[in-house]
This record gives structure tokens, C-alpha cells and sequence, in this order.
């Protein structure tokens, strides 16, 4: 007898009850291997694991039945997890990967693909750091600095709100914002780098000086200062961070008096850290 066809994949299928496809001990999706009891509970391998080694095998953790020779493998139900696949939900941001059910959630937490968002209020914009680069640029004017890279120090001419500066290291684009907010005593600035992952970290250095006749007037005449600090990751999706709360560099008003609009600081990426 000729073996039947294979069929082709049934596409747009709804599981009504997804929790049928997690361990029904640690509510995690199900991942090959799958292990159940003689009715058919479910329980993954690392919790059949530790049931084991803790000597809490001799029964099923739901219906009490006697597991005489601990659980089996369920061969069947794994081959069902195995088919089912769904498409990322960074597919609209250019995913065209569809993982495993059991994948999914770390499938996205590592995408490529995975969006960042853009900071300014009522803006809907998700995309690329690339991609978000060019909005901060068309849509919104802010000040963008571009083509920089890791030990090159570079001139930032910083106004007052988001300021971006585009920073290539280790094989990818960076994006920074440094954000410039007034205060009754000086001019705050706080950086973050626009990134889809939080595995990157790094050591920037941002430095302002003027000459000893650059103002007249009664404000001081000479000045310099610098900050070395360590920049994280974020996506954005939360919003910025408030620059009232956290900032790294303050410029006092004796110093950068309210009507000098432009900030001309030097911006430098010192070193670059990848946590696997």
C-alpha cells in the first residue's frame, strides 16, 4: 500500500485554548521532549527533571495516578508542537522568520528586526534604528550628527530637546540621543542609545569647553568640563528617560548663559561592551 500524500500546511488555524500547549507544572510553553503521565498529563523535561530528583515522581502532579515507571515520552504530542510555527510579531518591521511555537517568545526577544520607537509625544513612528534616524531628521528637525564611530571624538552642536548622533560599532548602527532640558540653574543632558537589544553597553565621554573671550558680559570667561559615564540600551517603548530625574552632564547658567541657544560639546564612544 503506497504511502499517502503529504498534505500541505493548514494555514490561519486558532488553538482556542493556548494553555494546552504549556507544561501544566511550570505554565511554560511545551518544548520537545514532552513527557506525560498515563492519562495523558503533559509536563516538560525540565520540570519532569526536577520532580525526579527531588523524588516527586511516583505520581502525576495533576490526577494523582501512579506513575509506574515515571513518565514517558509522548512522542505524538511533540510532533504537534513541532508543526506548529507562527510568524513573528516584528514581521511588519521586515521578520520574515516563523518559529516554533515553543520559540516564539525568545525568537523576538533576539529579532533583528525588533522595532524602536520614536520619543517624541503622540509620535506612532516604530522602525530601524536606521529608519529612525531618518524621522527624528524629516519629521521632527531634530538635530542629527551621522557616519561617527567608537574613539573618534566628534563635535556635537546640541539645541535644547533630542539630539541624535549615529555611531557605527561592532557591525551595526548605534543611535544616541542626548537630550538637552533647562532648568532654573543650567542646562541638563542626558544620553541613552536607541537600541532593539539591551545587550550592549557603553562608555561615552562628553566634553565642553570655550575660549577665556567666547562671552562678554558679566558670566565667566573661561571654562572646561567633562564626563565619562556608561550609556544603556533601550528601545524607547517605555518613552525616554526623564532628564529631570537622571542626567549625566550639567552646564551651569554662569557657564552657558539662557540665551546662547547652540551647545558646541565634543561626543566620543570610548568603549563598547556585548553581554551574550
Amino acid at each position: 500500500m503506497a504511502l499517502p500524500a503529504k498534505r500541505k500546511p493548514l494555514e490561519n488555524v486558532t488553538v482556542e485554548d493556548a494553555d494546552t500547549l504549556d507544561c501544566g507544572v511550570c505554565y511554560r510553553p511545551l518544548k520537545p521532549p514532552v513527557f506525560q503521565c498515563a492519562v495523558g498529563h503533559a509536563i516538560c523535561s525540565l520540570c519532569r527533571d526536577k520532580m525526579v530528583a527531588s523524588g516527586m515522581s511516583q505520581q502525576c502532579h495533576v490526577c494523582r495516578v501512579p506513575l509506574i515507571g515515571g513518565y514517558q515520552r509522548c512522542i505524538a504530542l511533540e510532533k504537534v508542537l513541532e508543526s506548529i510555527s507562527m510568524p513573528c510579531a516584528n514581521a511588519a518591521h521586515g521578520c520574515g522568520a516563523r518559529p516554533a511555537h515553543y520559540d516564539h517568545g525568545e525568537h523576538v526577544r533576539a529579532c533583528p528586526h525588533k522595532p524602536c520607537y520614536c520619543p517624541a509625544d503622540a509620535c506612532g513612528f516604530a522602525g530601524s534604528t536606521a529608519a529612525l534616524l531618518g524621522h527624528l531628521a524629516a519629521a521632527h528637525g531634530w538635530p542629527c550628527t551621522t557616519d561617527t564611530r567608537p574613539w573618534v571624538c566628534v563635535k556635537v552642536n546640541l539645541r535644547d530637546g533630542f539630539n541624535a548622533v549615529s555611531v557605527h560599532a561592532s557591525g551595526q548602527q548605534h543611535l544616541f540621543l542626548l537630550n538637552v532640558a533647562r532648568s532654573p540653574f543650567g542646562r541638563a543632558i542626558s544620553v541613552s542609545c536607541v537600541h532593539p537589544h539591551q545587550t550592549v553597553r557603553f562608555e561615552v565621554r562628553l566634553k565642553y569647553s570655550r575660549n577665556e573671550n567666547a562671552h562678554g558680559g558679566g558670566v565667566c570667561r573661561g571654562h572646561s568640563q567633562q564626563s565619562q559615564f556608561t550609556v544603556a540600551c533601550t528601545d524607547l517603548s517605555g518613552g525616554p528617560p526623564s532628564s529631570e530625574e537622571c542626567f549625566q552632564f550639567f552646564l551651569p547658567k554662569c557657564v552657558h548663559p539662557d540665551f546662547i541657544r547652540t551647545i558646541a560639546a565634543t561626543f566620543e564612544v570610548l568603549h563598547v561592551t556585548i553581554s551574550v
